[in-house]
């Protein structure tokens, strides 16, 4: 009975482990230019920057490099770009115009496979 104990607690144990250890997508956030209207373009070009700068980078550094290369994502003179909460912050001209918002990862043609355990979902935890 006490090796049934043990060897349950050990699996509820390693089930939870996964759930706790996914790391945080990179975001951005595109506070567009009142005048000019080609807000698709731009989210296309910041999106090669990001492909560009982390093509071969494991998700968990990922943020970082963002970070130390914001400058990249100024693609015009009228563009400026912060890093904010793991957001790429992206302001054309006057900032006055729409906002576009969203996950880098949203743009690749699959999503992340996430592990799933049926322990996790007898709990609860998804």
């Amino acid at each position: 009975m006490k090796k049934l104990m043990v060897m349950m607690s050990l699996c509820l144990f390693c089930s939870l482990c996964t759930i706790v250890g996914e790391t945080e997508e990179v975001r951005f956030q595109i506070q567009a230019d009142s005048r000019i209207h080609e807000e698709a373009g731009l989210k296309n070009q910041i999106y090669a920057v990001y492909s560009e700068l982390t093509d071969g980078v494991d998700a968990e550094s990922r943020p970082v490099i963002v970070a130390q290369n914001i400058k990249r994502f100024e693609v015009n003179e009228d563009i400026r770009a912060e890093y904010q909460n793991n957001t790429v912050v992206i302001t054309q001209g006057d900032g006055k115009g729409s906002l576009i918002h969203g996950s880098f990862d949203a743009f690749s043609c699959g999503r992340p496979v996430k592990p799933k355990s049926w322990i996790a979902e007898l709990f609860g935890h998804e």
